[in-house]
């Protein structure tokens, strides 16, 4: 769970306004959500030309005015940004206002294995938050509600738990947790009266796993929320199988470019409010209902870091249908990226999350980690230009402080890593039972 500060997302004129329009724009006409989506577009395209390097500079090269972009069609004139041009250009696409702005640094490695910065404003938290906010409410959610985070990862927590008061978030990791422990963490459960689940799909499955086997029934959450990886057919049978409830699926970046979110009547809907989302066949042209492309996404509120058309290196299928709920958010069909392969830790057990390790390193430009036998792991560095050699030992460390001093860890400095993809990047590759040469 990232960090929550009051001051990251107060502004409450700000807050009750998002408030009251989402709770209304999810039933509104598609042209009317369409007219909103273009208003906030234009309004961020005026900034982009008058206060981004990057972007003046890139228009004025590929012979465009402001004045050239006038509808929601015209985007497509703008060219797709990369990860790799962000993170190039970082400095170029903060706006010259930036410090005025309430901007926050947040590293980031997403499942690509690149570490990269970028930066939320307060106008994009209170979007990132009100959306949020709205999602969970589809589910019974209200503020306040006390929460459980829990993620296949404990790298910042010091202790089993991590309680913020601020949004009433109770933070651990399915690291600590086994048939040993499990009625502590029941304790705890009940003592903040935990009502909703959040976290990664596999972690959220594990402890229902340990609850079921233990036979402990009294801790059943009326929400869960799976948020970071995508949600395996088999994880979700289990979560819903416990908990009796369903799971309320979703996908955000923390770029903060776009979000979409299952409803309880299974659809995955794009909050046209918060982002643009972009559904791009290989050759750069709309996918139609059915089909699979990539989704390039532009955040429609960042005024400090805006990033337009930006490749998220995730697939979906794109949807032409209504939702059963009701809402008149646009859909996709299903979401196809954020498939992280687990590794099988020294003790046997399945865990995920070590991709989120890599945003804390500078000097490396790219990472994978491949596993061909249980207990060990390949890790292959391409080095940035100011990589230091020592991050090969402080990389091995980390992980093995991460999974367990059992592990056994090889760090490698190649030049590529040894799985490219012109498809969905996988940073961990899981090669059990096959050799390197396969």
């Amino acid at each position: 769970m990232v960090r929550f500060d009051l001051s990251d997302f107060f502004s409450l004129h700000r807050l009750l306004y998002w408030r009251g329009i989402l709770w209304r724009s999810q039933y509104w006409p598609i042209e009317r959500q369409q007219n909103l989506k273009w208003k906030l577009l234009s309004g961020l395209l005026d900034h982009c030309y008058s206060r981004v390097p990057y972007y003046r500079e890139t228009w004025r090269l590929l012979g465009l005015n402001r004045a050239d972009l006038r509808s929601m069609e015209d985007l497509r004139r703008l060219p797709v940004l990369s990860k790799d041009v962000v993170i190039d250009r970082m400095e170029s696409l903060r706006a010259d206002n930036f410090q005025q702005v309430r901007a926050k640094p947040i590293r980031t490695a997403g499942t690509t294995g690149t570490p990269m910065q970028v930066y939320w404003d307060l106008d994009s938290n209170i979007l990132e938050l009100t959306c949020n906010w709205r999602h969970y409410s589809w589910f019974g959610y209200r503020l306040g509600t006390p929460f459980l985070d829990i993620r296949n990862f404990r790298r910042h927590l010091e202790d089993k738990w991590a309680w913020n008061w601020k949004c009433r978030g109770l933070e651990t990791s399915s690291l600590f947790w086994d048939e040993s422990n499990i009625g502590e963490c029941r304790d705890m459960l009940k003592r903040r009266r935990i009502r909703m689940w959040r976290g990664h799909p596999t972690a959220i499955g594990h402890l229902c796993r340990l609850f079921r086997k233990a036979g402990i029934d009294d801790v059943r959450p009326d929400i869960v929320v799976s948020v970071a990886e995508t949600l395996p057919k088999h994880e979700r049978s289990v979560i819903e199988d416990w908990t009796g409830r369903p799971v309320g699926d979703s996908y955000g970046l923390i770029e903060h470019t776009a979000l979409i979110c299952q409803c309880p009547a299974g659809g995955y809907h794009i909050a046209p409010e918060y982002g643009v989302v972009e559904i791009l066949k290989g050759d750069g042209t709309p996918a139609g209902p059915g089909e699979e492309g990539r989704i390039v996404a532009t955040g429609l509120h960042n005024r400090a870091f805006p990033l337009l058309r930006y490749d998220t290196g995730d697939f979906a299928v794109a949807s032409g249908e209504t939702c059963a709920c009701g809402r008149t958010l646009p859909l996709v069909k299903t979401l196809r990226g954020r498939v992280v392969d687990r590794i099988l830790d020294a003790k046997g057990n399945w865990v995920s999350g070590v991709h989120g390790l890599f945003k804390y390193y500078d000097g490396i430009r790219a990472s994978q980690v491949v596993q061909f036998e249980a207990g060990g792991l390949d890790v292959y560095l391409v080095p940035a230009r100011n990589y230091d050699d020592g991050l090969r030992t402080l990389v091995a460390s980390d992980i093995r402080r991460e999974l367990g001093e059992d592990m056994t860890i090889r760090a490698h400095v190649v030049d590529e890593v040894p799985f490219p993809s012109t498809n969905k990047f996988r940073f961990v590759v899981n090669r059990i039972g096959k050799s390197a040469a396969e």
